[in-house]
């Protein structure tokens, strides 16, 4: 026993060694590639930089942003550095923070499985995880090899129409994702627990994280509000309104948020932006989604291949996990958005409500990817587990899409959506 936690203890060292060594080439590999986005190296690396080196500065950048976390973040960076690599270190910061934080939840989440299963967790699980979380952070969609045609499809249409979990060329995006993390697992948790209790932590760092998440971009928001919404109107219809001060305080998490995100939207959706357009938010079915992608249904199926095949081999999962039938809830509602509605004005080509989409993705891989290696970990015979085969596959060719879609960025060309 004293020898088994002896190595125990080894391999969890060695794991945090591996995930420091990674992370920090991580996080300089992508300060290198959002400084040459601030600066348009080479004339190239098109991005929405410009706009928040000018809010940075406090000067007018044509745009609408009430959310200010983002930018008050990188002024505390000025004094020493100039207003670009500002910029770029607090997107890098963030984003890095997104990895930290997946890491520590999904640790967690399967510690607790093994413990569960009887599985004896050691090193090598440690280090599946850490493989599995920074190939969260590259994975996208399915596109064809360069030069070739799908569907139809040239290449550069791989990075407009279908859309990806990982928009690396969308700051504010990358820099509400650690929040929306920490939202999201808590938001998990507290919905299977809040008629029986409302540990008071937990709700005060909700209520914290999603105020922070609604200040540094409001697009999680968008398909995070209406979920719970939904969730706590059902369950207190449900109960005959047995629940309902539970629900109340459970609710008041988002209060803080709430009104911030009506704040926002006077300032973004209502008067005339800077062009002298009416503002607003229009609906028609498909209308922005359609000026990028031909075969919207077909963008879809590419870019969730992955997410389609373990759904429908866990498809009892969506009653059984509060986690995994959340991600798939967002995913539903920001597909709804961005089907849907539309912003008035020269920001219609923009498609800013495919953010909340874009949410849904990233949240429906990971916990796709987390039921996966639940597959691959449990007591269920080895005959089973062979169904994680095509599970892993479409995983590791998402994955190969991937990196083949950031060297694309990294390389200066432009992703054709910002």
């Amino acid at each position: 026993m004293a020898d088994r936690e002896k190595w125990a203890r080894r391999g969890k060292r060695a794991d945090q060694l591996i995930f420091a060594a990674l992370l920090l080439l991580y996080s300089a590999m992508m300060l290198v590639f959002f400084y040459r986005q601030t600066i348009e190296y080479q004339g190239a690396y098109l991005s929405d930089m410009k706009a928040y080196i000018l809010e940075t500065k406090g000067l007018e950048s044509g745009y609408e942003f009430p959310y200010r976390f983002f930018f008050w973040l990188s002024r505390i960076w000025t004094p020493v550095v100039s207003p670009e690599a500002a910029v770029a270190f607090s997107t890098m910061l963030l984003n890095s923070l997104s990895v930290v934080l997946l890491k520590y939840y999904f640790g967690r989440e399967l510690k607790s499985y093994a413990k569960r299963q009887c599985v004896n967790w050691n090193f090598f699980w440690d280090s599946v995880v850490t493989a599995l979380v920074f190939s969260l952070f590259f994975v996208s969609m399915y596109f064809g090899p360069k030069g070739e045609k799908i569907f139809g499809y040239d290449y550069i249409y791989r990075c407009s129409g279908i859309l990806t979990p990982n928009p690396y060329w969308n700051a504010t995006y990358l820099a509400v994702r650690p929040f929306s993390i920490v939202c999201f697992f808590l938001t998990a948790e507290m919905t299977q627990i809040y008629e029986k209790e409302i540990p008071v932590k937990k709700a005060v760092l909700l209520a914290v994280f999603s105020f922070l998440a609604a200040f540094t971009k409001p697009s999680f928001h968008f398909v995070l509000l209406p979920v719970v919404g939904v969730t706590l109107l059902y369950r207190l219809c449900s109960s005959r309104f047995a629940n309902w001060k539970n629900t109340l305080l459970f609710g008041s998490c988002f209060l803080p948020s709430g009104f911030l995100l009506i704040y926002e939207f006077f300032g973004v959706f209502t008067g005339e932006n800077t062009l002298g357009e009416e503002t607003g938010i229009g609906f028609a079915m498909g209308k922005a989604w359609q000026i990028h992608s031909g075969n919207i249904p077909l963008s879809v199926m590419l870019a969730l291949l992955f997410p389609f095949c373990v759904l429908a081999l866990n498809f009892r999962q969506l009653k059984k996990n509060r986690q995994f039938r959340l991600a798939w809830e967002l995913l539903a509602v920001g597909f709804l958005t961005f089907l849907f509605l539309y912003e008035k004005g020269f920001r219609l080509e923009h498609l800013n409500f495919s953010w909340g989409y874009m949410h849904g993705l990233f949240f429906v891989y990971a916990l796709c990817g987390l039921m996966m290696l639940k597959n691959l970990m449990g007591w269920k015979p080895w005959i089973y587990k062979l169904f994680v085969l095509p599970e892993l596959y479409l995983f590791l060719h998402h994955l190969r899409c991937g990196m083949e879609f950031f060297i694309y960025l990294f390389q200066g060309y432009n992703a054709g959506v910002f």
